[in-house]
């Protein structure tokens, strides 16, 4: 895929699902861990519902994939939550279970799931000690990398940038996403700098947790649509 993507995260409202969708989104995020932006296996497969049947008012009628995060949860319970909710992926934001381990509980269905791992970094501009090796680590036997701000009190929706430049040597070349406080004002930019495949956005375009501003969301990708020389660099 040439242009980069964008990955919708935290969402709980299904006009919020429907919108993403309609206005192009490649994911649609769901979070199934503690959080303010938290909903069941249940709501998941809902929001989901609601993106997919919006995402065929689209001229490509592509839905967006729907992707669970999951903090801590073993193998078994992210296979339950897969199959009750429907998930075309799943996030992992803690070292265990691993992608590999998840696979295996998933059976024949694990081919069709895409494992997205995420992968911490300093928001200092600090390059933490084995940065790379963890990467590297982290994203065994997945897909996807995720290159979020650390924090030692969530796991996500910080709203918190770090430098995305940073992305780039962590990645060794891996195709990852980037996020961290990204909103209208500088997705472009971090996509630039960053030469991530796509951006995960969550609190730069909520009004609170888990209520999305339309307005800010329509901003967001319309800030993708501008020529890369008005992006900044």
């Amino acid at each position: 895929m040439s242009e980069p993507v964008i990955k919708v995260c935290g969402l709980t409202r299904r006009e919020d699902a429907a919108l993403a969708a309609e206005l192009g989104a490649w994911a649609v995020g769901f979070v199934l861990a503690p959080s303010p932006r938290r909903v069941t296996a249940e709501q998941a497969r809902g929001l989901a519902a609601s993106a997919r049947m919006a995402a065929r008012s689209r001229i490509s009628g592509r839905p967006p994939l729907a992707v669970g995060v999951f903090v801590n949860a073993t193998a078994g319970e992210i296979a339950v939550a897969v199959a009750t909710a429907g998930l075309d992926a799943v996030q992992l934001h803690s070292p265990l279970p691993g992608a590999a381990a998840v696979r295996a509980a998933l059976g024949d269905r694990a081919a069709e799931v895409l494992m997205i791992q995420a992968v911490p970094v300093s928001a200092d501009g600090i390059v933490e000690a084995g940065l790379r090796a963890t990467a590297m680590a982290a994203g065994a036997g997945a897909d996807l990398l995720l290159l979020d701000t650390r924090s030692d009190r969530r796991f996500g929706g910080t709203g918190t940038p770090f430098p995305w430049g940073l992305a780039r040597e962590a990645a060794q070349g891996s195709r990852f996403l980037v996020a961290g406080g990204l909103g209208p004002q500088n997705v472009a930019q971090a996509l630039a700098v960053s030469g991530a495949f796509g951006a995960d956005v969550s609190s730069g375009v909520e009004t609170s947790p888990g209520v999305k501003d339309p307005d800010a969301l329509r901003a967001l990708f319309a800030a993708l649509e501008e020529p890369l020389e008005g992006r900044g660099s």
